[in-house]
């Protein structure tokens, strides 16, 4: 008898449809439904599934959340067959994962369970060749009984207490009417370390494996606290979860679209799909909650495809951008099936632009200031911009697992802006850090800080803040760290951004050099230069003041090591655009500061960028922006009737036309435009609207 044979002959005898007792026809509703929910494929077509693929790094990525890609679509039938062929039926376990291998992110052994849900899927879809198929079965069970009789390890608390768990349980539903008692026992070993408990994303994910163990054993109490829990972290909070504006905190006050907020979305999602229509389903407030998480928050952070790097968290990994976006597009059509309506198509439409940008454009357009989190996004029909800051509330960013540790600048007023969604395709293992586009950074000619406490990461400032409205949006943020002072104010406007900086200063003796950063992307095509202004690929970049703006094209290099600790040794190359200011350290010391002004013009070539750079720096009076002041008590920038300004003392400030008498520090658009705006819009006084926010 082959080794295929005695296989399927042994799972024959071990188990006869072997079921816990006490089944309900409420808990059969959930298990039929958990078992839609899974089994389906979240692909439009054949060419989006291998990118599911692909982005997921066959299964193998640190990221889990491309993790998750990989058993999120049907695989095809050459996929299946390489791991048909790799597989050891004497042993039960794939011959190309190293089992023994101890990484804490990418760890190889999870590939098993990773590898088991996938083929699980096709196993219990209706209607596909592979269902119920004797070369699938066979080896499921196989597998099952490799894990459950070695059980590995991993030295991430993750993997072993959620990952794994999560999986198996998920596999052992799908085959749930052919299991052995032995085999439950496993599972139920297996869930042993998924123990309620925990904040935000992970007390979901723990609450959502507890809610399949109940499935399993037919445990109705067991499933009812577990979507207790899960609805516990369903509300709005100023602590880890989710936040008033609609961002999302984890690991302290830190926004989290792109990590946890997106697996938070992610699992949600999907119990809100399972359990709709069921008396364990979460109420109307709890999805309109989840509803405006994602509406009001993460899509935004999602532009032609691909997420925004700055929101991406600690994992710019390779194809980062695209796999969140993609589990962006698997949570939305989640959201369409447990919906109705509009809604529901809403949902299916964001799932769609997200899967193929190239076929349906982007449609949500305006601006959004998070106040809980620092930081706005900017969208326009054609292109997207981002501002990302911190201050003495909130944290900029993360070194966990030694992922992300060129990040020390990241946070610090990085302006990023899209328009093809291509201009940071895995760029980042070959990114000068110091250059983050927006950001004002030092060089002590040291490697870049890599200090993951409080302190080692914080801006020494509370002043930060920002204010959005319809298609304005103003934001400033007072650097204050590692002996680099600086006041950074950007305007965005339907037509161009406009970033100011002043009072740049040193304290420290060992920086050796101050620059900012104006962009840095790949280099896509020739670059244009003249008279204060350059252009690259249809965008330009204008001095405001008359500084030389520097620029390099040139081939940069480095390893993803650094990025995804899983890829040490793994160097990379491209050709990269940047564009930046030079701050000479001798005019920022004893009482010397130093400043900046700069546009950048989206969606413009050349001879446009020429004309507007011409019609600034002369002062026309028909010039699309004009700085009207540019210091430490005051940055204003003029766009036809609106003054954004940014008023850093209190005082009675004038615009020509226009004046603000502020109490305190504040980000003020001022309009000549006597109807309000909003309805947070106060009169100053006639004519003269103002729309403000304080400094806390």
């Amino acid at each position: 008898m082959s080794v295929f044979c005695a296989v399927a002959a042994a799972m024959m005898v071990l188990a006869p449809a072997v079921r816990a007792a006490g089944g309900s026809a409420s808990l059969d509703k959930v298990r039929n439904a958990f078992v839609e929910a899974a089994t389906a494929s979240y692909a439009p077509d054949e060419e989006v599934t291998w990118k599911f693929i692909e982005y997921s790094d066959y299964g193998r990525a640190n990221d889990v959340l491309l993790l998750q890609l990989y058993m999120s679509v049907h695989l095809p039938d050459a996929e299946v067959g390489r791991l048909l062929g790799a597989f050891d039926w004497e042993q039960g376990c794939w011959t190309d994962i190293d089992y023994a291998a101890q990484d804490r992110g990418r760890w190889p052994a999870t590939l098993h369970v990773t590898r088991m849900y996938a083929l699980a899927k096709l196993y219990r879809y209706q209607g596909q060749k592979w269902e119920r198929s004797d070369e699938i079965g066979p080896l499921l069970h196989a597998a099952m009984r490799w894990w459950f009789d070695n059980m590995p390890v991993c030295p991430n608390w993750w993997h072993n207490d959620i990952g794994v768990p999560k999986k198996m349980t998920s596999v052992l539903l799908m085959l749930r009417d052919e299991l052995s008692q032995q085999e439950i026992a496993g599972g139920l070993k297996v869930l042993e370390r998924s123990k309620f408990g925990m904040t935000g994303q992970n007390k979901v994910w723990l609450a959502g494996n507890n809610l399949m163990k109940g499935l399993l054993v037919d445990d109705a109490a067991l499933v009812r606290e577990a979507q207790r829990q899960m609805a516990e972290e369903i509300y709005v909070t100023d602590e880890e979860g989710i936040q008033e504006d609609w961002s999302f905190h984890q690991h302290g006050p830190q926004i989290q679209f792109g990590n946890y907020g997106l697996a938070y979305i992610d699992g949600i999602s999907f119990w809100l799909r399972v359990l709709k229509g069921t008396e364990y389903a979460f109420s109307e407030e709890q999805e309109d909650i989840v509803s405006n998480l994602m509406k009001e928050g993460i899509c935004w952070s999602v532009y032609k495809g691909v997420m925004d790097p700055s929101f991406c968290g600690r994992q710019n990994f390779i194809d980062g951008g695209t796999g969140k976006a993609f589990a962006l597009a698997v949570a939305a059509q989640n959201m369409a099936a447990a919906t109705s309506g509009e809604e529901s198509r809403l949902y299916a439409g964001i799932s769609l632009e997200n899967l193929r940008p190239d076929l349906y454009p982007n449609t949500l357009t305006g601006s959004r200031y998070y106040w809980r989190s620092d930081c706005g996004i900017y969208r326009r029909p054609d292109w997207y911009a981002s501002i990302r800051m911190h201050s003495e509330r909130t944290v900029g960013f993360e070194f966990t697992n030694r992922e992300n540790t060129l990040a020390n600048f990241s946070a610090d007023g990085a302006l990023v802006l899209m328009q093809d969604g291509k201009e940071f395709e895995n760029i980042f293992a070959c990114w000068d850090w110091r250059k983050v586009p927006g950001v004002t950074a030092y060089d002590d000619g040291r490697p870049i800080k890599c200090d993951d406490s409080v302190e080692g990461k914080r801006n020494r400032s509370s002043h930060v803040g920002g204010v959005a409205d319809g298609d304005v949006m103003a934001a400033t943020m007072e650097l204050d760290r590692d002996g680099l002072h600086a006041l950074k104010s950007v305007f965005f406007f339907n037509d161009c951004v406009v970033n100011l900086g002043t009072d740049i200063r040193v304290s420290r003796d060992d920086i050796l050099s101050v620059t900012t950063a104006l962009d840095q992307t790949h280099l896509s095509g020739p670059v244009s230069a003249g008279n204060g202004w350059i252009c690259h690929n249809g965008r330009g970049y204008v001095s405001l003041d008359g500084a030389r703006i520097r620029m390099s094209d040139s081939l940069q290099r480095g390893d993803w090591g650094a990025i995804d600790p899983a890829l040490k040794g793994v160097e990379d190359s491209c050709r990269v655009f940047k564009c930046w200011f030079d701050h000479p350290v001798s005019g920022l010391r004893d009482g010397r500061r130093g400043s900046y002004g700069y546009a950048i013009v989206p969606c413009s070539s050349a001879e446009e960028t020429a004309a507007f750079a011409g019609k600034v720096l002369r002062g026309d009076s028909d010039a699309a922006v004009a700085v009207l002041r540019n210091d430490a008590a005051c940055q204003a920038v003029r766009k036809g009737n609106v003054v954004c300004a940014i008023l850093h003392r209190a005082g009675h400030y004038s615009f020509g036309d226009l004046s603000f008498d502020a109490a305190a520090p504040a980000v003020v658009i001022l309009s000549e435009d006597s109807a309000p705006v909003v309805s947070e819009l106060q009169e100053i006084s006639g004519r003269e609207k103002c729309l403000s926010a304080l400094f806390p």
